[in-house]
């Protein structure tokens, strides 16, 4: 939907620049304001870091991501371009699961939360859960009461693993560490304790579906920017694929920005790029601005997590008890169900994504050699698999900002003038996640609707 125009032929005068979940929820906020808004992508697909890949013609992603129940502002945002209805029908939805692949590990654990309020949803399964002894399960129940007994809150500078360090190696292992990878990217010796407190927050200290899984049946892009983008162009925006900006200054009370040869002039722009693109976007003059000093400074001390996916096409359908199940992270940590993104009459049956969700020394294996361990792994826990018919791996090696302790980011919103800034590294709760994109993108796009109102008055 490159280059939709609005009807008057004139250009908007609001510019969200970049087109990943942060920038599209800032558009579609804006656009629901009444405001003509341009989009500006410089990839020729919406969605960033979580964005569609065609790969002989099968939709998949650049890397997979899931949303939890917890997640409601990207919830409301795309049951507000999608529509409640299709919206249920984009995902798969099952309780907080961790379920082994494979059955050639007798001791492998199994946890599923009941259906039960919150916390005894949590409560119920820990007690419950498969493959560790009375003991093990009782530390982990320890643990949460332990955090949630403080508010969610832990020392200032704990990593994850310092935080559990009296647990039990084995329900360490089995429980907080795969829910750390999945929700921070970051391994948990590496990962930041309170932010890791406010994901347990989210997820458990409010209603049982809030720790829900929620797995996309579609590509990412088609989940929610692709309808965002939609909404923008039929409320008078345009949207521009392929268009790189190459700096941005303040121009007046309003914007310039560098594309390419020209400058375009705008009253006001939200920068939604990653926190490695800051500084190429904003460009040498914005560099030297101090009002961008901080941020810069701040992203430019960033250390970053990759995300490999590992997409593993099979001659036969692979049985999946649930769309997500737990792998022995060696290598891989997940094992996606994809086999709905495999086109009618395709030799292959069934396709897996194995998600690796931190860097490691995987990061050093060439591409074919990663997928013959990824596929080595899951016939190690599954013998009896069918042939692959084809595989290919994505790598995003800056998938994800490591989430250190007392990590300095920047903060969603105004930054000078008629410039403000959205991204899943500005939020200040949240690890970079879908939901702090999206949080941060509503949050921008409030402000600087704010921002006019008090000036129109």
């Amino acid at each position: 939907m490159a280059d939709a125009a609005r009807g008057t032929g004139t250009p908007a005068r609001i510019a969200v620049v970049g087109g990943g979940w942060a920038g599209c929820a800032a558009a579609v906020t804006l656009a629901s304001a009444g405001i003509a808004v341009t989009l500006i992508e410089q990839a020729k697909t919406l969605g960033g870091r979580a964005r569609r890949v065609i790969v002989d013609d099968v939709a998949l992603d650049n890397g997979q991501h899931l949303i939890i129940g917890a997640y409601r502002q990207t919830l409301e945002l795309i049951e507000a371009v999608h529509g409640a209805e299709r919206t249920v029908s984009l995902f798969r939805r099952l309780p907080l699961t961790l379920r082994p692949f494979g059955s050639t590990n007798p001791d492998a654990v199994e946890f599923r939360a009941w259906r039960a309020p919150a916390p005894w949803h949590l409560a119920g399964a820990l007690l419950a859960t498969r493959g560790l002894s009375v003991a093990e399960r009782i530390a982990l129940l320890v643990d949460y009461r332990r955090i949630a007994r403080a508010g969610f809150r832990c020392a200032s500078g704990q990593t994850v693993a310092e935080c559990f360090a009296r647990t039990p190696a084995r329900p360490f292992a089995a429980f907080w560490v795969p829910l750390c990878l999945a929700a921070l990217n970051t391994p948990p010796d590496a990962a930041s304790a309170q932010i890791f407190a406010e994901v347990l927050r989210a997820a458990f200290a409010g209603t049982a579906r809030d720790s829900d899984f929620l797995v996309p049946r579609v590509d990412l892009t088609a989940c929610f920017p692709d309808a965002a983008a939609r909404q923008v162009a039929e409320r008078g925006g345009i949207v521009r694929l392929g268009v790189t900006v190459r700096a941005i200054a303040r121009d007046g009370i309003g914007a310039a920005l560098a594309i390419g040869e020209r400058t375009e002039t705008f009253d006001a722009v939200i920068v939604a790029v990653g926190p490695h693109q800051l500084a190429a976007t904003l460009g040498e003059d914005a560099a030297r601005d101090s009002a961008w000093g901080p941020a810069l400074a701040q992203v430019s001390a960033f250390a970053y997590e990759s995300i490999t996916t590992i997409y593993l096409a099979f001659t036969k359908a692979i049985p999946f008890p649930v769309p997500l199940l737990r792998l022995d992270d060696a290598p891989g940590h997940w094992a996606f169900d994809r086999s709905d993104a495999l086109l009618a009459g395709d030799d292959a049956k069934g396709l897996v994504a194995v998600v690796i969700s931190a860097g490691g020394p995987h990061d050093h294996l060439d591409h074919p050699a990663l997928a013959k361990a990824a596929e080595a792994q899951m016939r190690r826990l599954s013998p009896n698999l069918p042939l692959v018919a084809w595989s290919r791996v994505i790598a995003e090696r800056r998938a994800t900002y490591a989430c250190r302790p007392a990590l300095s980011r920047p903060v969603h919103g105004k930054v000078a003038g008629s410039l403000y800034l959205a991204g899943d590294y500005t939020d200040a709760d949240f690890p970079a996640t879908l939901e702090a994109a999206t949080r941060s993108g509503v949050a921008a796009a409030r402000a600087l609707i704010a921002e006019r109102g008090d000036r129109a008055r």
